[in-house]
């Protein structure tokens, strides 16, 4: 039976609605039955609701005017419930979320207030600078950042991902966090570029392939029908690199000798037509002389891209 009357309920209130609703207007406010007593006007203290978890939590609806003989209903009974008490309209939390409260007088005329309800008073974070950024909140959660350089996203378990994209000068952003509720705070995000063109696992991988090789940017570059280089220039500087009938060209000349460490006066001449041309200083430094075979690497800030590009080659010495 409490379904049915449940049923009964909304299927009223679908009707009554467009009723309700257009109440607000002028003639809402002076019907006047059988013309002996002026009906009052119908009004709500509370524009809208937010109300806690718990029956310890209810709400008392102000009803500031009206007809008597108060109704109330919850439209999703799933995040709040209503009651009327002596003529008290209360509300209680069920969930967290977001709902409407409908109250309704003797005189058929309803009044919809929206309802929000949530667990906690404050929105917390694990951490206000970010390593890793959980919430603790109502649910719900969406994230914003001021900065379009960085970018970030929340899961429903309220752990928080973000990526960035590096500038040459370190900047900071705010991204914000924002639960069902409207519950909201910031995480302040500094970014600060990394110089380093390749990480201690990749240097290793690196070097445990001996096979003559020149990278660029991620690619292969070189095949086995061009010529390779292992000169010394005129300037007394080491040339490592290929030559392809001086159509395409991979150059790197650098000063300090084939030992491990940093060289100086290291300079990337490249040419290929996908790229185009490329002449610039690089930082390079050779990471392992075995013998046999010398590893380098290196790298260069393109200004304009504020982008950092990077190689490295395997040779015989």
């Amino acid at each position: 039976m409490k379904i049915v009357n449940k049923i009964i309920q909304m299927l009223v209130v679908v009707m009554l609605l467009p009723i309700g609703f257009t109440a607000c207007s002028d003639d809402d406010e002076t019907i006047n039955p059988g013309g002996e007593t002026e009906v009052p006007a119908f009004t709500l203290g509370q524009e809208s609701i937010r109300v806690k978890v718990g029956a310890e939590n209810k709400i008392t609806v102000d009803v500031k005017e009206g007809g008597g003989e108060y109704d109330a209903f919850i439209l999703d009974a799933n995040i709040a419930k209503a009651e009327t008490v002596n003529g008290i309209v209360k509300v209680e939390g069920v969930a967290n979320g977001q709902t409407s409260l409908i109250v309704s007088d003797k005189y058929n005329r309803y009044r919809k207030v929206p309802v929000s309800v949530y667990t906690t008073d404050k929105l917390q974070l694990s951490h206000e600078t970010f390593d890793l950024v959980t919430v603790l909140g109502n649910g719900g959660y969406e994230v914003t950042s001021n900065n379009p350089a960085v970018t970030a996203s929340v899961d429903e378990e309220g752990i928080i991902s973000m990526t960035a994209v590096s500038k040459k000068i370190e900047f900071t952003a705010i991204v914000t966090v924002t639960d069902c509720t409207g519950l909201s705070e910031d995480i302040e995000v500094t970014v600060t570029a990394s110089l380093d063109p390749f990480t201690d696992t990749e240097l290793e991988t690196i070097m445990l392939d001996n096979t003559r090789r020149y990278f660029y940017n991620g690619s292969k570059t070189d095949s086995s029908y061009y010529t390779y280089l292992n000169q010394v220039t005129s300037q007394g500087k080491q040339r490592y690199g290929w030559d392809y009938y001086s159509y395409y060209w991979y150059k790197l000349e650098f000063k300090g000798g084939k030992d491990v460490g940093t060289k100086e006066d290291a300079v990337f001449d490249y040419y290929y037509y996908s790229a185009g041309s490329i002449v610039t200083p690089v930082t390079m430094r050779i990471i392992k002389n075995d013998g046999t075979n010398i590893w380098g690497i290196f790298s260069y800030i393109n200004d304009e891209q504020e982008k950092l590009y990077t190689g490295y080659f395997c040779a015989p010495i």
